[in-house]
């Protein structure tokens, strides 16, 4: 018995399922890596990342290998993950271009939103961030009036949006 017949139109299929399953977990594992999310993150983030993982603060200017196995595994940087290096990070980021475009003092709330979480531009938010920035460009929106120019992004309150996690309860929302 042949394991793999060129012949047979099943296992072709199968085949074919399997290459595609392949390509899809390489694809995957191309767009996460550790190394590159610790490369870009700041010496702030990076260090909130190590008192998580109970490391030592030396390793903050090193690379991700530089850090011992079992802390890495203590370390969650899904939370630091840029939103370019994912399909949901990028279409949130489309959206808010899309705003932007729809109407131009949008701008003033994401430049507001960027100095208050110390970053430059859009391709340099996480996607925990994109969200929080969505919520506040929608919150501007909705209380915008005719006169945009009325409306004053500096009397935002921005806990909302920082990137600090949420204490949580079951209700969800923030709790301070």
């Amino acid at each position: 018995m042949k394991i793999f017949d060129i012949n047979n139109k099943q296992h072709v299929r199968i085949l074919k399922e399997e290459i595609q399953r392949f390509k899809y977990i390489l694809k995957e594992a191309k767009q996460y890596s550790a190394d590159e999310i610790w490369a870009k993150m700041s010496p702030k983030d990076r260090m909130s990342a190590l008192y998580a993982g109970k490391c030592e603060e030396t390793y903050k200017d090193g690379e991700w290998d530089s850090i011992p196995a079992a802390s890495q595994d203590l370390i969650d940087l899904s939370d630091y993950e840029l939103a370019v290096m994912s399909t949901m990070g990028m279409s949130s980021i489309q959206a808010i271009k899309k705003f932007v475009t729809n109407d131009s003092s949008v701008q003033q709330v994401i430049n507001k939103f960027l100095e208050k979480i110390n970053r430059q531009t859009l391709e340099d938010i996480t996607y925990k961030h994109t969200n929080y920035l969505n919520a506040a460009i929608q919150k501007y929106l909705a209380a915008k009036n005719p006169n945009p120019s009325s409306f004053d992004v500096t009397n935002i309150d921005w806990k909302d949006y920082d990137g600090t996690k949420n204490s949580g309860n079951w209700e969800g929302g923030r709790i301070s």
